[in-house]
């Protein structure tokens, strides 16, 4: 019988969110499981300090055709969190001038549900010959490689966009470029509990050969 490189999951088999000690890349890659953002502990550790900035750092080694960077990210963590959580009610307003003050606390303290928010912005050189699809794939990329770091560091990790993330007055407040939109805003941090391993894809349904 063939040894097959990886030992995929099976449905509803419980998964950690943060797993202890050394993390063999077989396992990151079968058994990596994307925290619901409503299962971070608003109240849980996430990365700090050096620890942050080497998961930043290990999470940059992503495919970029002819090294063009055509990405960043924009940490947001602390008392940064309210402060735009304030600026997301603000335009929630604008837009939904009869909103709740129910929805406007829930927008107010959007940014609190995780210690840590990345927000990836993709950056693409559009004047380069490397075409942008190329370089806008290099950003999401980069979003992916972030939930392997944060797993591989004992976090939990949350890829989300929401309205905020195709809204030009908070690209704006965030420091935007015109050519600039966000790939996806990763929430960092610690889950409330295992996760239950969710149906996949089979490569017989995904998959052709020509």
């Amino acid at each position: 019988m063939t040894n097959l490189p990886f030992q995929l999951p099976d449905i509803n088999e419980r998964l950690s969110p943060t797993p202890n000690g050394v993390i063999s890349l077989a396992n990151a890659i079968s058994r990596r499981r994307s925290t619901p953002i409503k299962m971070m502990n608003p109240d849980g550790a996430g990365p700090e300090g050096a620890v942050l900035e080497n998961i930043l750092s290990a999470a940059m080694r992503v495919p970029d055709h002819r090294k063009l960077e055509p990405w960043r990210m924009i940490v947001i963590k602390g008392n940064a969190r309210l402060k735009l959580g304030k600026e997301l009610a603000e335009r929630y307003l604008e837009l939904h001038p009869d909103a709740s003050d129910a929805s406007l606390i829930e927008e107010t303290n959007r940014l609190l549900r995780a210690p840590v928010c990345v927000t990836v912005v993709s950056s693409p050189d559009h004047a380069h010959k490397t075409p942008v699809w190329e370089q806008e794939l290099s950003a999401g990329a980069l979003c992916m490689n972030l939930l392997y770091a944060a797993h591989a560091s004992g976090f939990a990790a949350s890829w989300i966009s929401e309205w905020w993330a195709f809204d030009p007055e908070i690209d704006r407040v965030l420091g935007l470029t015109e050519n600039e939109r966000i790939a996806g805003h990763i929430f960092l941090g610690t889950a409330l509990g295992e996760l239950a391993e969710r149906p996949r894809p089979s490569a017989e349904n995904k998959v052709s050969y020509f």
